[in-house]
């Protein structure tokens, strides 16, 4: 009955039976199979499937509640006694390559300097995908996050601005960034404003090519602070208001982070919090 509760719970947290099924790698009938023989062993039903997706009843949302949090540390230690090759030793992190090799790093050094029996496994990505498809103990993400099956901690902002060199082509612009991730309507500006635009889905090579002189680029505060002799760039006005992207740390199985990731968790917030371009601010470039 444990098995199935844990599953009740995943997908409760994920509000998709059919996301359950493909994260936890399990034959969709088979999972309402479980989830069906546990409402009959409860004698309640505890999810609605609508039209937007699952929906908990008041009997599963009294038990997801009562559970939630219990079932899912318990299932933890249980996974980590049941898989030798799960060292503890071991610690996955998931984390843009930009910011972990850029304005992170010292919080990483430090990490792991105070963990020199850890062996670290870093895969240096933004792409959300990749949570569902690797493990991972800990993730910085950047942008807003629509899994919702993830505990998550909000750690700061970071503003994008259009920026270029002084005497670049004002025609030619830099995106790092994919349609999906621009306000809506903005591309469909750009593409009359500038004659040539370039998609450069990495953002530390977009930042190099904006400082060669290329052209203009669209890129994070995280980015522009990087950049040397900044008295040579000028910001360019956006046709559209862009928000600023949150920088999340997102962590599975239970609303607490292990110990081990809470540590770098503070470690990072330490730096966001001293770092203004990690926090919303624009940097000066005088």
């Amino acid at each position: 009955m444990l098995d199935d509760l844990h599953l009740f719970i995943e997908i409760a947290r994920r509000k998709s039976m059919s996301q359950t099924a493909k994260d936890l790698s399990l034959n969709l009938s088979t999972l309402s199979r479980r989830i069906q023989s546990l409402e009959e062993k409860l004698g309640n039903p505890l999810l609605q499937r609508t039209a937007r997706g699952i929906v908990l009843t008041a009997k599963g949302e009294q038990l997801y509640n009562k559970l939630a949090e219990q079932v899912l540390t318990l299932n933890t230690h249980l996974n980590q006694l049941n898989s030798p090759t799960l060292e503890a030793s071991d610690f996955y992190l998931l984390c843009p390559q930009n910011i972990i090799a850029g304005p992170l790093m010292p919080a990483l050094n430090a990490f792991s300097a105070n963990n020199l029996a850890l062996n670290l496994h870093i895969y240096p990505s933004n792409t959300n995908s990749q949570l569902s498809q690797k493990r991972f103990d800990l993730a910085i993400r950047v942008g807003e996050q629509q899994d919702s099956s993830y505990f998550q901690k909000r750690l700061g902002n970071i503003a994008i601005k259009f920026v270029v060199k002084h005497q670049a082509p004002l025609s030619r612009l830099v995106l790092p960034y994919a349609e999906s991730q621009l306000p809506t309507g903005l591309l469909k500006l750009l593409k009359k404003e500038y004659a040539h635009i370039s998609f450069c889905f990495d953002i530390t090579i977009a930042k190099n090519m904006v400082e060669s002189g290329y052209g203009v680029g669209l890129l994070p505060m995280s980015e522009i602070d990087s950049i040397t002799h900044k008295n040579q760039f000028s910001y360019i006005a956006s046709p559209i208001a862009i928000p600023t992207r949150p920088v999340y740390a997102l962590w599975p199985h239970s609303n607490k982070p292990s110990a081990t990731a809470e540590q770098l968790i503070t470690l990072i917030h330490d730096i966001t919090t001293q770092t203004p371009s990690l926090q919303g601010k624009i940097v000066a470039l005088n």
